[in-house]
């Protein structure tokens, strides 16, 4: 019981860890919630910074999550706790007073670790929408379900479908700003 308490609370404190934050400031001498959307995710630092630093911060991110999950090895019900703990952390993170990233590349990265197939069929719709539309926000949006429609699809149990959908709600949630700019087509596409 300590050991599942801890690993949910380790895996929120890694996916607090605010890496495009400290890219900015350590590589570039800069604030990122300074420039464009001030999310300090993969997005935005591409946006602000370049490709280098997108990728960097996704990979980072990415890396929180599939990390965090792994802390709940070997108990399932703990592995899915730590996963959304991460998402958590990312979105709600300690050390940004609980203002930071919208949980997508964590997200990835924890599912991945849990169900890669489920994550694959979602990164694949991302990129579809991606070529088509060229709006990240939008992408992702549409993609965040398929993890646990995935899961649902692949038998797993339904706890795993479960946690999934929460992780999911919660990344839409974070993107409900986007959701507004594109209602009103104002969202602007990477180019």
């Amino acid at each position: 019981m300590i050991h599942s308490v801890l690993a949910v609370v380790l895996a929120y404190l890694i996916g607090a860890v605010p890496c495009g934050y400290l890219i900015g400031k350590w590589f570039y001498g800069k604030d990122l919630r300074t420039f464009g959307s001030g999310n300090i995710g993969a997005t935005n630092a591409y946006r602000a910074f370049g490709i280098k630093a997108g990728l960097a911060v996704f990979f980072c991110d990415f890396m929180k999550g599939f990390i965090a999950a792994h802390l709940g090895m070997p108990v399932p019900l703990v592995v899915l706790a730590c996963a959304v703990a991460s998402i958590v952390g990312n979105d709600w993170s300690i050390f940004l007073k609980f203002k930071s990233g919208k949980g997508v590349a964590c997200g990835v990265g924890a599912f991945t670790y849990i169900c890669w197939p489920a994550a694959l069929a979602a990164f694949l719709v991302w990129l579809l929408l991606m070529k088509w539309k060229k709006i990240v926000s939008l992408a992702s949006i549409v993609a965040t379900p398929v993890v646990p429609i995935g899961i649902f699809i692949a038998g797993e149990p339904i706890e795993y479908f479960i946690f999934a959908s929460l992780g999911a709600a919660m990344i839409i949630y974070k993107h409900k700003d986007n959701i507004g700019r594109l209602l009103r087509g104002e969202e602007k596409p990477v180019i």
